[in-house]
């Protein structure tokens, strides 16, 4: 399938929708969200798991060699991110839209 993170970046979702034939594509980013009660890297790890249907499928699709180290890198990423947790974790979102075009 496609890369993971390809549909984060606004331009290359709304393009995906036009090459597959919608019009009145649109995204929009959604920068000032935030998540304030993850408390740490293995929480978000948990969170990621745990909440969404295609991080879940991602993160179980590994080996438990890969999920460990997954979680490791997480743990270490988030410490940084947040200055050990004394910043709130930024968590942008894009929304793509489009429509379907009318058969005629």
């Amino acid at each position: 399938g496609p890369n993971f993170f390809d549909f984060g970046d606004p331009n290359q979702a709304t393009n995906a929708l036009k090459e597959i034939g919608f019009v009145d594509t649109n995204s929009v980013e959604l920068s000032e969200m935030k998540w304030t009660s993850i408390q740490n890297g293995s929480e978000l790890y948990d969170v990621l798991l745990q909440g969404t249907s295609r991080t879940r499928e991602v993160l179980l699709g590994q080996t438990q060699e890969e999920a460990a180290a997954i979680a490791s890198l997480m743990r270490q990423k988030y410490d940084v991110i947040t200055d050990s947790g004394k910043r709130c974790l930024a968590m942008p979102a894009v929304i793509t839209s489009g429509c379907k075009p009318i058969s005629t």
